[in-house]
């Protein structure tokens, strides 16, 4: 699998989750996708995935270029799960709206990305269902007018590269329904300095696990006094996976579970119990899979004792995010060893190099995944496979937990399908 794939969400004005923008790479091509060769290489390979595998069930934004939407490779996506990103040039609006026209009538959904929003002909806008615009690319004073001119066309605005709130709150009231990232729902800085009161306990039990001067009898008396905390411990430890039976004593479930699986029990707990629904959900599950992701990096790398702590590390990572607190005071509270503090708060060492390369290719910074997969040891084709199996790691936890939302049915599957007044557009244009 030389290919890299990666997902962003993109959320709505009420913060639900709309659908993923899928970005794609072929390791060794130029630019966010390659050629031509390359990109027809990437509808393969998102085919013999399954685009339910990386969008869980959500709509799948996926740029196609001039090859795949004039050679036919673009309708080899399926129509009622994918919305294809175009990225038209300038000059070139007859054969791109012939193009285009041709895949509306066949049920697909039109999404134009653009820096330069005042360049899009109406005749293209017509046929169009959503425009992404990089409000970072365009003048503030000019936004606007912008956002007014393509009001007048049925069309959903898509904001993306929003840095904060604030910035949110004004794309919004200039009339974008839809942003991609996870920024603009936190804070534009993390002013708290303390932790939140209902996960206090979660990491002085934490604390206690990890250090290795704390008997379990201290433990199990920290947990004692917690029935909530004691309940959750009893169902994970009779679950199937655990593999108890009837298992009802503290000390007899911490022998059990030993103390790096009560370690990642907690941390479990800290990203998905208070996380219900829209960004602090998404931000839970891309929690769940970097964490995972960490760990697999590193079995790949021959680190097996890198495994808890990784694992640690990528938990932790997104913890700031989803508590809304400073990473140092999530690792006082957790009193992080040295060699883990430095990887998590200035990416030192092997470990931080580890982490590093998660975060690369979570965002999509191919350009350092080479160099960083080369300084932990190992080859870039696996990436792909430990990012889907994370993906379904993280997918799996979240659906046996009831956090977030249940398992997708093909009848709660948001329907992508031409309305009737865009298909009489396009018989006009015909």
């Amino acid at each position: 699998m030389d290919t890299f794939i990666t997902r962003h969400p993109v959320f709505d004005r009420r913060e639900t989750l709309f659908g993923y923008d899928l970005v794609l790479r072929r390791p060794g091509r130029s630019g966010a996708g390659g050629g031509a060769a390359s990109r027809q290489h990437l509808t393969d390979t998102i085919l013999g995935i399954g685009v339910d595998q990386v969008a869980a069930g959500h709509p799948a934004f996926v740029t196609v270029d001039r090859a795949m939407l004039f050679g036919g490779a673009a309708r080899s996506l399926p129509p009622d799960r994918v919305i294809l990103q175009i990225r038209p040039r300038p000059g070139s609006d007859r054969e791109w709206t012939h193009a285009c026209g041709d895949l509306v009538r066949g049920g697909y959904r039109i999404a134009i990305a653009t820096e330069r929003p005042h360049e899009l002909p109406d005749v293209l806008l017509r046929l169009a269902h959503i425009v992404k615009i990089d409000i970072a690319g365009v003048d503030r004073g000019k936004l606007s007018d912008v956002v007014a001119r393509l009001r007048g066309f049925d069309v959903r605005l898509l904001a993306t590269r929003v840095r904060h709130r604030i910035e949110r709150d004004i794309c919004t009231n200039l009339g974008f329904e839809l942003f991609e990232g996870y920024g603009f729902a936190g804070p534009a800085r993390l002013t708290r300095q303390d932790l939140p009161p209902e996960h206090i306990q979660i990491f002085r039990l934490l604390k206690m696990v990890r250090d290795l001067n704390a008997t379990d009898s201290e433990i199990e008396d920290t947990l004692r006094r917690d029935v909530a905390l004691s309940y959750k411990l009893f169902r994970t430890v009779n679950s199937g996976a655990v593999g108890g039976r009837d298992v009802w004593s503290i000390s007899q479930a911490l022998r059990l579970l030993g103390r790096d699986q009560v370690a990642r029990w907690l941390l479990l707990l800290l990203v998905t119990d208070s996380t219900r629904g829209g960004v602090r959900a998404e931000l839970a599950t891309l929690a769940l899979v970097r964490a995972r992701m960490c760990e697999l990096v590193a079995d790949a790398a021959g680190a097996p004792h890198a495994r808890a702590p990784m694992f640690l590390l990528g938990m932790s990572s997104v913890l700031d995010q989803l508590l809304e607190t400073p990473l140092e005071i999530i690792a006082d509270a957790i009193d992080l060893a040295p060699d883990i503090r430095a990887a998590l708060l200035r990416r030192e060492d092997d470990y931080g190099i580890m982490l590093d390369l998660v975060d690369a290719y979570e965002q999509g910074t191919w350009e350092r995944i080479d160099s960083l997969a080369r300084s932990v040891g190992i080859g870039t084709k696996v990436l792909l496979p430990l990012y889907l199996e994370s993906l379904e790691w993280a997918t799996e936890h979240q659906r046996s937990r009831e956090v977030t939302r249940p398992a997708v049915r093909p009848s709660d599957r948001p329907e992508l399908r031409v309305d009737s007044e865009r298909s009489t557009r396009v018989a006009r244009l015909r």
